[in-house]
């Protein structure tokens, strides 16, 4: 019986996506971020995030749930104080939102959020979605 019998169901395929300007690109879309925080528990979040790559970061600032400044970040040698840190590569998968926060953390050692602040913040910027691009 086929589709007649259940509906077909495709799993979303695997994109292979790189971001040459990180900086850039959060900068591009910090309106549709701005949206994700204000129907989240962090709506008019006041405070900063800094991300860490290992290689280099980002420091976000907001006020009142908007994103009022981004800037590139660097932890100091053995002193890193980042709100959260993960390989660019798989931050690239919670950006996308291919993965969550959890599935990231559980998958990668090296996915690490150092307060309760970040995770929730990381949760309303950057949920899962389902992703398709008609072809």
């Amino acid at each position: 019986l086929g589709d007649r019998l259940a509906p077909f169901y495709e799993p979303p395929y695997a994109w292979y996506v790189r971001v040459p300007d990180m900086l850039a690109f959060i900068r591009h879309i910090a309106p549709a971020l701005e949206r994700r925080i204000a129907n989240s528990p962090a709506a008019a979040y006041t405070g900063e995030l800094t991300l860490d790559f290992y290689r280099g970061g980002l420091h976000i600032v907001f006020d009142k749930g908007h994103i009022t400044h981004i800037e590139p970040w660097r932890a100091a040698a053995y002193q890193n104080e980042a709100d959260a840190s993960c390989p660019a590569l798989v931050f690239l998968q919670l950006l996308f939102g291919y993965r969550s926060l959890a599935e990231l953390r559980y998958a990668f050692p090296d996915v690490r959020v150092e307060h309760s602040k970040a995770e929730v913040l990381l949760n309303a910027l950057f949920p899962k979605k389902f992703s398709w691009v008609p072809g």
